[in-house]
């Protein structure tokens, strides 16, 4: 279980760091510039400036914070910022000036300063008119700083929700049709054995069994939308078992598998509709003796399947929108969002070739 880092101290060695970095910037401008010298006691005149603005700050943050979350108009909002700018201006005045009442007076009781502080209660109302446009200027920017913060923020948040939801629906869209392909499959294989029953009952008892045990695969990945190239494969042969079976020495299979590819991820039953489609509509029709040839290889890149069948090919007519054909469109397209290729070719029979990407076997040589 990971544990997530706290993220206070590290706001605060940034808050601390951002506060050295202005009263530097702000000292060094006052000795360049000749106004103070030595630049010790330009530091010390910065420092205290900017503590007072680095002890205010938080609290401007929390004020911005709970007067934003409340219902405003926007001339309310302006006018509560504008009046909030006027009150953290006197407290700051009020806070620097203190700063430096207390440094007189350790200064002056540990005789560092032979000069006795002087109350600056009487000079207030001046000294905060004067530091007042700085002080406007300084509390706009951390208002807009909180600001744009926040909006970043919300931004980021949105993005992620946005990212998260759109995940989610891949993810069920891809469930829904995966659990759309296994009952298709199944009426087709129980079809197949109900052929058999009156005609060879014992042959139909050893092609159930045999589903039972392909069912069993199928069902020990039904929470993967994608197995490897070699478990695919096992579950294409089981069913190519089935048919086998069924029809005999007329179903001939030839494998063109190479071996660099068996680790592979694809779509989990990628193969077995197009294999169902090959035996049902390519061969099992015809009273010949048919080739089916299942092959996979790897060119720049990409896996590239191939189901050829011996058959007629595609007729005319043909239904490009059953279940098998789009569903496999459609997974591929929500996998690999359009990086992928399909194609469905007359040749002697139908050839359909898969192309998708690959990232797990290395290429021979490389």
């Amino acid at each position: 279980m990971t544990t997530s880092q706290p993220r206070l101290p590290s706001r605060w060695v940034c808050f601390a760091g951002l506060w050295l970095f202005l009263t530097m910037v702000f000292t060094s401008q006052l000795y360049w510039a000749g106004h103070i010298r030595p630049w010790s006691r330009a530091f010390q005149q910065e420092s205290i400036f900017w503590l007072s603005w680095a002890l205010i700050a938080p609290i401007i943050l929390r004020a911005c914070q709970r007067f934003h979350a409340r219902k405003h108009s926007w001339p309310q909002y302006i006018g509560g910022l504008l009046i909030g700018a006027v009150i953290v201006s006197v407290i700051q005045t009020t806070v620097g000036q203190s700063l430096r009442y207390v440094k007189s007076c350790l200064a002056w009781l540990l005789a560092y300063s032979l000069e006795r502080p002087v109350s600056f209660l009487p000079n207030l109302p001046d000294t905060a008119i004067k530091a007042a446009g700085w002080n406007f200027l300084i509390f706009g920017v951390v208002v807009l700083g909180w600001h744009s913060a926040t909006y970043y923020r919300g931004m980021r948040d949105r993005e992620v929700k946005a990212i998260e939801l759109e995940s989610l629906l891949h993810q069920s869209q891809l469930q829904a049709l995966r659990n759309q392909l296994n009952p298709h499959f199944l009426f087709n294989t129980l079809h197949s054995i109900a052929e058999l029953v009156h005609r060879s009952p014992r042959l139909a008892e050893q092609l159930i069994v045999r589903l039972g045990e392909l069912l069993r695969k199928v069902l020990e990945s039904s929470g993967e939308q994608e197995v490897t190239l070699a478990e695919e494969l096992s579950l294409t042969r089981a069913y190519l078992e089935i048919e086998q079976m069924r029809l005999g020495e007329q179903l001939q299979v030839q494998w063109e598998v190479a071996p660099n590819v068996l680790e592979a991820k694809v779509p989990t039953l990628i193969l077995q509709p197009l294999v169902e489609n090959a035996v049902q509509h390519g061969i099992a029709p015809s009273d010949e003796t048919g080739t089916l040839m299942i092959g996979a290889r790897r060119e720049n890149g990409f896996l590239h399947l191939r189901v050829r069948d011996s058959g007629p090919g595609l007729p005319p007519d043909f239904d490009r929108r059953g279940i098998g054909l789009s569903n496999t469109r459609a997974r591929l397209e929500r996998l690999y969002c359009g990086n992928h290729g399909m194609e469905l070719t007359n040749d002697h029979g139908l050839i359909v070739n898969i192309r998708i990407p690959v990232f797990s076997t290395p290429e021979p040589g490389a």
